[in-house]
Order: structure tokens, then C-alpha cells, then sequence
């Protein structure tokens, strides 16, 4: 009997499985050991399973058979492929290729332990085939992301016109920068969804059986199906992609969302596909800047984010700067912040524990720069986003985190440590009441004890001379 696996990251609305006439069962598996590995926020762990349930309800809707494994099972993920292997008698086995870097050797070798013939079908999670994405990390020893950033451009036609960029410019990043206005400007509502019967069931099952783990699932907030994402894609499209280029960088305080599209977590695990997101895009009279800066996330960081994961497996163990201090409770459990913990940190931390998400500057900016200043162990950081994070998955998360957030490669993703004082922060997010108050801040001194403590390291590059100048002459004034 040949089945397919369709694994929890790949709910797409038209797998190639469902139209293989060869293949009779769907195998589904809720590893509830598997989201106890790490302390998961809630939502993470809804987004996985009610997306699970709700494509094997389709399936069978549409007369497929469906066998799964439930949380309620509390099996691994390999005993649960080996019940549903044993049980139906599965001669061979169908699925589609995982990003992330072991998972396709251990379904492997469940399959070869069971003389079970083995189908493994191109990863449909994003826009460039493999053996193309692996040959240019092959022929680029340097790869830097402008560069793949173009020749995806070139490769797909994506925002070209002939031979050239639209607009002539490969990139609006210089346009792209500003702070929200002191005036203040309306930012559209994400939308509101009304739970079905499933999605409610799987709440309350994971607000019951993770009780420890940040979040409320009662709180889920997040399109399930492929239809509801792109309803969700749709509005940010209409509403928000306007004037997301000009404040994609921009932070407030009471804001969570401004005009980000929080596509990630669909985008993720298939319930968006990349080619769906860029005709949205690419449609709307939207101005090019916003366009062009939301395609460059798309078609180019996150892409190149899973080359640089498939090409340089280093990256997982890397940690140039030496960093040792390890995770407090607090991070995960959001309860008892030390009270010295600055605003910024301390207002993003607390909505990742409401929605498990923020934005990608205060990522990078906020809670990365907060993480690399203060000396934490990459791998420490690297495991917070991952169970933290409703987008979070190794192959994105490794270059991501340990490259340009946390340096830990030694400039091979960033070419510098994304750390700043507070004068950056006060200038994107104003979180302190004055520029003054900003300086003063333990942030800035974070910041120039970094750069203080780690000088040797960084005294060869050359984006980080002024500022090591600066260093030099602040710490010669102090004597």
C-alpha cells in the first residue's frame, strides 16, 4: 500500500500528493512530545495542529482516506510513523522534502528499518528548486544577499522591466527607513477571525495539556486555512502595503503590527505559497518603494536565508565572540523581569508572550541586539526564537539568528553586529521621553561596553571604524 506523509509545515492547498491517483492513505501526525521539546508559545502549537486538522478534514471531505495520530496518542513522531507504517502495511511512502536539515534522514530511516520503499517530492515551501538555490551558494564563496537579491530578480522576472529593475533601482532600502510621524498617522486593524469548531477544540486541548508554556491559546489570533490566509493576504495588500515600505523599519511602543503583512506564520507551513504572495504584491497600485521592499523580504532575505542554511550547516555551532551567559526563566515565562530590564525589551518582550510574534526590527534591533549586547550563548538565543516565535523554524532561525542577529559567524551573514545604543532606538520607536534619556540609557552603555569588550574582534571592520573611534575617544575622556 503506498501513502503520503504530509508533514505538519506543509498544508498547502494543492500538495502534489492529493493528485497522484497512486497514493491511497494520508498519514497525519500531532507529536505531542514533540512540541513539549521546547517550551512553545501556545499559538505556535494551535497554528500547527488546527492547520493539520483542518486539511485532513478536507481531504476526507473530498473522499480521501486520512489515518492520524492525535495529541491524545502522546506518541513521538517516530513511534507515530511506525504505528501508522505497521497498521496500514505501507509498502512505500510519499513526502515532501523538509527544509529543515535532519528530518527527510530520520523519515528515511524509519522507512529503510522497515524495508519501506521511499518517494520524496521537491519542497514547495518556496520559490527557487533546490539544486538551483544550491548551485549558486556553490559558486559564491561571498554570498551576499544584494547579490542573490538580483539574480533572483533577473531569474524569475519579478519587478523587472526587460533587462532592468522597475523604477531603475534594484533597491528602495534608502527610502525605507523612516520613523512613524509625530502626528501621528491611522494604522489599519489586522483582521478579525471567528473561530470554527475545530480550531476552538484544539485551543482548549493545547491550553490543557501545555500549561506551562508561554502564551494563552485562548488568545489565537491566526488565519488555519489556506482560504482564510489569503483573505489575511488580501487585506494587508488593500490596507497596509501602502505604507509599509516607508515604515518597515519603524517601532512604537503601543503598536505591535503597523503595517507588516504577518504572513510568516502561513508562509511557513504552506498555507501561502510564495507565487501567491507575489502576484498579490505585484498587482496593487501600491507605490513601488512599499512593493519592491516587501518582494526584497520575500523572494530575497527569506530565500536566501534557506540557502545560506542548506549550504553552511557551520552556522548551527558557530560562536565567534565566545558567548556564554544562558537564558533566564524570565524570557520564557514572562514573569519576574528584572525591574533595570529597558522599555524596549521589556514592551516587545511582553507582547511576544501575547502573540508570538514581533516585527522584524524588533527582532533584530530590540531583542537580538539586547541578547548580543548583554553577552548571551547563541544557541541559548537561537532556541528562544525558535520556541517563541509562531514563524520560527530551524532553517530560517540558524542563519538568521546566529548570523546577522547574534554575529556568532563573524561578519560570514552580516557583514557587522547589528548593535546599537539608544539613539537609534529613540530615533525609530521614541521609547523614552527624550533623545537625552535615550543616551543616558543603560542601552547606550550596553552598547559601548560591547564594542569595548569586544575590540579586537571587531577592529577589522571597516563599517564598525567611526564607531569604534568613538569608543576609543569616550574611554580616553573617561580615563
Amino acid at each position: 500500500m503506498r501513502a503520503a506523509l504530509i508533514l505538519a509545515t506543509q498544508q498547502f492547498d494543492e500538495h502534489p500528493a492529493y493528485t497522484d491517483e497512486g497514493i491511497e492513505e494520508f498519514f497525519f501526525i500531532e507529536s505531542a512530545p514533540r512540541f513539549a521539546k521546547l517550551p512553545y508559545h501556545r499559538h505556535k502549537i494551535v497554528l500547527l495542529v488546527s492547520a493539520m486538522r483542518h486539511t485532513a478534514a478536507r481531504l476526507e471531505a473530498e473522499g480521501k482516506t486520512v489515518r492520524r495520530i492525535t495529541l491524545d496518542d502522546d506518541l513521538t513522531f517516530k513511534a507515530g510513523l511506525e504505528k501508522l507504517l505497521k497498521k496500514h502495511r505501507v509498502t512505500e511512502l510519499t513526502w515532501m522534502s523538509d527544509p529543515n536539515r535532519p528530518v527527510d534522514e530520520r523519515i528515511a530511516r524509519i522507512c529503510q528499518a522497515h524495508d519501506i520503499e521511499t518517494d520524496v517530492l521537491s519542497d514547495g515551501l518556496f520559490l527557487t528548486p533546490e539544486d538551483d538555490v544550491d548551485a549558486w551558494f556553490s559558486e559564491h564563496q561571498t554570498p551576499l544577499m544584494e547579490d542573490f537579491y538580483h539574480w533572483q530578480r533577473r531569474r524569475t522576472g519579478i519587478l523587472m522591466d526587460g533587462g532592468k529593475p522597475a523604477g531603475r533601482r534594484w533597491n528602495f532600502d534608502a527610502d525605507n527607513r523612516k520613523a512613524l510621524p509625530k502626528k501621528g498617522i491611522e494604522i489599519p486593524p489586522l483582521p478579525h477571525l471567528e473561530h470554527d469548531e475545530t480550531t476552538r477544540t484544539v485551543i482548549a486541548e493545547v491550553d490543557e495539556r501545555y500549561p506551562e508554556h508561554p502564551g494563552s491559546a485562548a488568545d489565537f489570533w491566526l488565519p488555519v486555512t489556506p482560504a482564510d490566509s489569503r483573505d489575511w493576504l488580501d487585506v494587508f495588500v488593500a490596507e497596509r502595503l501602502h505604507d509599509f515600505g516607508r515604515y518597515e523599519d519603524a517601532m512604537k511602543a503601543d503598536e505591535p503590527f503597523l503595517f507588516h503583512a504577518i504572513i510568516s506564520p502561513m508562509l511557513n507551513i504552506g498555507l501561502l505559497t510564495v507565487e501567491e504572495v507575489v502576484a498579490a504584491a505585484t498587482r496593487t497600485d501600491a507605490p513601488l518603494a512599499s512593493v519592491e521592499g516587501f518582494i526584497r523580504q520575500v523572494i530575497g532575505w527569506r530565500e536566501y536565508m534557506r540557502g545560506m542554511y542548506r549550504a553552511h550547516p557551520k552556522l548551527e555551532h558557530v560562536n565567534a565572540l565566545h558567548l556564554e551567559k544562558r537564558i533566564e526563566k524570565y524570557w520564557y515565562s514572562g514573569e519576574r523581569m528584572p525591574s533595570d530590564l529597558p522599555v524596549p525589551v521589556r514592551t516587545v518582550l511582553e507582547r511576544v508572550h501575547e502573540w508570538g510574534y514581533a516585527h522584524h526590527i524588533e527582532r533584530l534591533m530590540v531583542l537580538g541586539n539586547w541578547f548580543l549586547l548583554q553577552g548571551y550563548a547563541p544557541r541559548q538565543v537561537n532556541d528562544w526564537f525558535l520556541a517563541l516565535f509562531v514563524d520560527a523554524y530551524d532553517w530560517v532561525m540558524v542563519p538568521n539568528v546566529m548570523g546577522m542577529s547574534q554575529f556568532a559567524d563573524g561578519g560570514f551573514v552580516a557583514t557587522k553586529p547589528y548593535v546599537s545604543g539608544g539613539a537609534y532606538l529613540q530615533k525609530m520607536g521614541s521609547w523614552w521621553p527624550s533623545a537625552q534619556e535615550a543616551k543616558d540609557s543603560v542601552f547606550t552603555d550596553a552598547y559601548w561596553g560591547f564594542l569595548e569588550r569586544h575590540e579586537d574582534v571587531l577592529a577589522g571592520n571597516h563599517r564598525l571604524s567611526l564607531a569604534l573611534a568613538q569608543m576609543r575617544k569616550r574611554r580616553d575622556a573617561q580615563g
